[in-house]
């Protein structure tokens, strides 16, 4: 228990205020998460696969190459037996839940006590969903967002970490960093949240664990590199951004082929650089790009802009508590600022082979607790005699507060939009059918495509303007 939790008394009043405005923004989402159907591309080729036998699907995922991610395949194959042929509400349900899980983890994180707290909890909240990198986690399903997964298992072993040692908390652990790593790559960052929060004075996973962590980590890749010789993704895997184009695998190869560090690199600092000031995004410097043809897009600005004056507030924050860090004295905001460090760091050496904003989920979703915890304390700085330093913090936090609102209704917009794409391209799913060469002539393939093109476009059509209008949360 740090210096905080012992002066600062709790407020029942504040706590049930947090968490309801926590309800009101996972409602939000779950209203436009439900009205997506579930998606062509990604989510009916998946859920083909989904059609063999359990034992098929483990040995063919352990036997591929590139890729190690069986428990991506376990979860999708569960929720697919559970449903029972009621795909729409058990798939998009899950996603819903998930959603749900996150923000309930949120705000165990960062323990909003005061009235204070509570205050900035849509700022944060805001945040955490109006990152860029968070976009991917709710607009893309295959059918279940593995990367939503993947935030969650950091999310709780941040929570194990940071929380009073308990016996049930090294199983745990060594449980969540399987569980993300075998779902998707990024999910080793479990590894690096729990030892990074023993590292600034956590103690919620004894010595023990540590080391159970550390022989699964070691195990990984054991089993990845030397047994089954999976390797790491190529250059020839996919198209990825670079400057102001993206490159298709071919041109990577040629121009990288021989020497891909030059490439790795470049991944890995701006993976770095997109999560801090919003730019570039995958690789692509858009929004430089816009102010050398005129002016970006305002979405591109507007990120810009949100990102950055985050970052602001954390160096402010950074700065004030450096002198305390030199004496090894970290308070409960402390660590959650550093864990936020070290996740974005690690994410962004992950980021090496490919970029892209999904990637980058983990140290999006850090970042917003470090911006919660860095505005609880340095926000209170507004009241300080010093008039100047007041005025251009007061003016940071209402440039903060108005960006990120945009931010969060963006996230929004952006469901609305995937809804009625899905919905356009289940109307000509037979021709991408033909184009992508996927063979639907065998009777369960046929039956899965039926039923889901019927569920998209008769059982829930789409709406109208106005219809839309009315059943939003924001009419």
């Amino acid at each position: 228990m740090n210096a905080r939790d012992i002066q600062v008394p709790t407020s029942r009043g504040a706590v049930v205020v947090s968490y309801g405005v926590g309800a009101l923004v996972v409602l939000a989402l779950a209203s436009f998460l439900l009205n997506i159907p579930i998606q062509v591309s990604d989510s009916f080729g998946n859920m083909l696969k989904l059609t063999v036998p359990w034992r098929d699907m483990v040995v063919n995922e352990f036997t591929q190459r590139a890729y190690l991610r069986p428990m991506l395949w376990l979860e999708l194959k569960a929720v697919h037996r559970l449903s029972g042929g009621d795909y729409y509400a058990w798939f998009r349900g899950t996603h819903v839940v998930q959603v749900l899980v996150l923000v309930g983890l949120y705000l165990h994180l960062v323990r909003p006590r005061t009235w204070g707290d509570a205050a900035l909890v849509p700022l944060g909240l805001a945040v955490l969903v109006g990152h860029h990198t968070f976009a991917g986690t709710v607009n893309e399903a295959f059918p279940i967002n593995t990367f939503m997964t993947v935030l969650i298992c950091c999310y709780a072993a941040a929570a194990l970490s940071l929380g009073e040692h308990r016996r049930w908390h090294d199983p745990l652990a060594v449980v969540l960093f399987w569980v993300a790593a075998l779902t998707v790559e990024n999910g080793l960052l479990v590894w690096v949240i729990v030892v990074g929060g023993s590292l600034v004075g956590a103690r919620g996973v004894s010595k023990g664990g540590l080391v159970a962590l550390g022989a699964s980590l070691a195990a990984y890749f054991a089993l990845r590199f030397l047994i089954l010789d999976v390797g790491a993704p190529a250059l020839s895997e996919r198209a990825s951004g670079y400057g102001f184009s993206v490159l298709e695998p071919v041109e990577l190869v040629a121009r990288f082929g021989e020497r891909p560090w030059p490439f790795y690199l470049y991944n890995i600092a701006t993976s770095f650089m997109s999560v801090l000031v919003g730019e570039p995004r995958a690789g692509l410097f858009r929004f430089t790009q816009g102010l050398t043809l005129g002016w970006p897009y305002p979405a591109i600005a507007m990120a810009v802009i949100a990102s950055t004056a985050a970052t602001l507030l954390l160096g402010v924050f950074l700065w004030r508590r450096r002198t305390v860090w030199r004496k090894g004295e970290f308070t409960r905001d402390d660590r959650l600022v550093l864990l936020f460090l070290m996740v974005l760091v690690a994410n962004a050496v992950l980021s090496y082979p490919y970029t892209k904003d999904v990637i980058m989920s983990p140290a999006g979703a850090f970042f917003a607790l470090a911006v919660f915890a860095a505005a609880r304390s340095v926000v209170p700085l507004a009241e300080s005699p010093a008039r100047l330093g007041a005025a251009l913090l007061l003016a940071l936090c209402a440039v903060l507060s108005m960006t990120w609102s945009v931010r969060l209704l963006s996230v929004h917009v952006e469901l609305w939009v995937a809804a009625r794409t899905v919905r356009d391209h289940w109307a000509y799913v037979h021709d991408w059918v033909q184009l992508q060469r996927i063979d639907v002539s065998g009777a369960a393939a046929a039956e899965l495509l039926d039923t889901l093109r019927h569920d998209a476009l008769v059982v829930r059509p789409p709406e109208g303007e106005l219809d839309w209008a009315k059943r939003s949360l924001f009419y």
